[in-house]
């Protein structure tokens, strides 16, 4: 192994790391959002959802983007230019669902490029569950180029797996797989036991 790191593979890495805690971030504060434990609670009227799409590699997924009106439980506020996104289903104009609004969160809005979150338990468990995802594929990998310090003889897939085989009993296979493992039990069992929690009163 090389005992220098690379600072544009160092910077690179930092980025990608941002990048987790970020979306993180974003989905933990929606999952709160879904809970009830922020924002405003109100009724989302669909006006038309359109459906979007991404594509990375050999894979591809699909969801929806809408947009309607929101009106609070209370009626004292009203936004003609709601927006929801990310859907898992599309849904007819004059649909209604149970929205949570970001309220004076910008920076949420923004970074889900939606205005409000859809409420409830299902839909907090979701959000909780995603955030854990986005650390799950991104963490141990970054775990496992920091411990074997950048080689430069890992940067191709089939490199990497030899490099991976290579660190079997060692302690950044364990240091790797524990934080995978610390991701999914976050998924699996830290976002139901929120999502209950939190929307026990619900």
């Amino acid at each position: 192994m090389s005992g220098k790191t690379p600072l544009k593979t160092l910077c690179g890495h930092l980025f990608f790391l941002a990048v987790a805690l970020v979306f993180f971030t974003v989905f933990f504060v929606k999952g709160l959002t879904s809970a009830g434990l922020t924002g405003t609670h109100g009724i989302f009227t669909v006006k038309e959802c359109v459906r979007e799409s991404t594509s990375h590699r050999s894979t591809a997924s699909q969801y929806y983007d809408c947009n309607g009106t929101f009106r609070s439980d209370d009626g004292k506020t009203v936004d003609n230019k709601a927006s929801l996104g990310n859907l898992d289903t599309g849904y007819d104009p004059g649909f209604e669902l149970a929205v949570q609004g970001h309220g004076d969160s910008t920076v949420l809005s923004a970074l889900s490029a939606a205005t409000y979150t859809v409420a409830g338990r299902g839909a907090a468990i979701g959000n909780f569950a995603t955030g854990f995802g986005g650390l799950l594929f991104i963490v141990p990998v970054l775990l496992f180029s920091w411990l074997t310090r950048f080689d430069a003889t890992t940067r191709t897939i089939a490199q990497q797996w030899a490099a991976w085989r290579a660190t079997a009993g060692t302690r950044t296979r364990k240091i790797v797989l524990g934080a995978a493992a610390a991701a999914l039990f976050g998924a699996f069992v830290i976002s139901p036991a929120l999502g209950f929690a939190l929307t026990a009163g619900s």
